[in-house]
């Protein structure tokens, strides 16, 4: 008898799959910005453009799915992920900013100089990095992202915005 309790306790603990919540994730940096919810891409600085882009459930489902498999649903305030090495040229940063029902739980800047193979990082920055890269490859995957990135390109060829 109390094997069969057991057997069904455990069978019904197997059954119950954690329920994984949606994230709500925006991009930003230096040249753009991108609601991955609402598909709104902006190049504020080029003539006020805007456009959007279309994201599948798929694709919005993939993204989320990296946000747990990168271990970003566990981040809390602010994480920055910066090569130790010394700089020469100004840092700019990728800005990813996680969201859930409105509350922003995270947001994360990773500088675009980081090198997985140069940079000292911890585990924790590891995985940011690689959830970069993946999520980067995903987005390249988007035709209307294509698009948007395409538009950046020529925008850069007219950039006159100084950095300092």
């Amino acid at each position: 008898m109390k094997n069969i309790f057991l057997f069904l306790f455990l069978f019904y603990l197997s059954s119950c799959s954690k329920k994984t919540e949606i994230y709500d994730l925006y991009i930003s940096n230096a040249h753009y910005k991108l609601n991955i919810k609402t598909g709104e891409f902006n190049i504020d600085w080029y003539k006020n453009y805007k456009d959007s882009i279309r994201f599948s459930e798929n694709e919005k489902k993939r993204i989320n799915e990296l946000i747990y498999k990168y271990h970003l649903d566990n981040l809390k305030g602010e994480k920055y992920v910066f090569g130790k090495e010394n700089l020469i040229m100004p840092n700019f940063n990728d800005q990813f900013i996680l969201k859930k029902e409105n509350t922003i739980k995270s947001k994360i800047y990773i500088s675009t100089q980081v090198n997985l193979k140069v940079s000292k990082l911890d585990k924790t920055e590891i995985d940011i990095y690689n959830f970069k890269e993946e999520l980067f490859q995903l987005l390249n995957e988007n035709k209307d992202f294509q698009k948007n990135m395409d538009t950046l390109k020529v925008a850069k060829k007219n950039d006159t915005r100084l950095f300092l």
